[in-house]
């Protein structure tokens, strides 16, 4: 795979993701500000959502997908060489990344697309958490809290379960114990990766540039 068609499929990913989290993150504020992107198969709330629904929806996003970002960040800058910004896969128009304007461009997208999931995904764990409760269909049953165990041995996974704010036992699916361990254990992969990507942009600014890519910058130079 090319370094310009890894950068394709990282910049599609990351646009998609950090639009779903940013309405999510939107929805737990109650607000109608929502960014839109046309897509065959498009995600839409219920308008009965809770506060906690947008939350879980939000967290599962994160901890679902949101790894591959930093993963493909991190291929993408082991393979180039040169200034950091220039490793780091966010593209925009005809911006050099190289050049001044590129590094904040490079910035903003890096604080934008690696660094705000990790934010969203600590202010939907605080909902979650404190907010969030564990029901199950029959009313009369008390809800419970996210880290509670299933009734039954083989509760797990059977959508029996479900997370609400406590006004209702109607909601979201949810798995008690299992969710959230895994929704941990893959935020921890995605902030492993986001580690080594900052390391790999380090890197590169050692790296020697293949003579190739000095000629097409000395090109671009004299053309300029």
């Amino acid at each position: 795979m090319t370094q310009s068609t890894l950068r394709t499929i990282w910049m599609a990913a990351a646009l998609l993701i950090f639009v779903f989290i940013f309405n999510m993150h939107s929805g737990t504020q109650n607000s109608d500000f929502a960014l839109v992107i046309k897509l065959p198969i498009e995600f839409k709330a219920s308008d009965k959502i809770t506060r906690v629904g947008y939350a879980l929806h939000g967290l599962r996003m994160i901890g679902l997908l949101f790894w591959t970002i930093p993963f493909l960040a991190w291929v993408h800058a082991k393979g180039e060489s040169g200034p950091a910004a220039s490793a780091f896969p966010f593209r925009l128009l005809d911006i050099q990344p190289g050049s001044k304007s590129g590094f904040v461009v490079q910035t903003i997208a890096f604080l934008l697309l690696i660094v705000a999931p990790f934010v969203s995904a600590v202010h939907f764990w605080q909902i979650v958490g404190d907010e969030g409760k564990v029901c199950q269909p029959n009313p009369a049953i008390a809800c419970e809290g996210v880290w509670s165990r299933p009734v039954q041995p083989g509760g797990f996974w059977d959508h029996t379960y479900r997370l609400t704010d406590g006004t209702t036992n109607r909601g979201p699916s949810y798995e008690p114990v299992v969710e959230p361990i895994l929704v941990l254990a893959l935020l921890t992969v995605a902030l492993g990766f986001a580690i080594l990507l900052l390391r790999e942009l380090y890197r590169a600014q050692k790296r020697s540039v293949p003579i190739s890519e000095t000629s097409r910058a000395t090109r671009r130079d004299r053309l300029s």
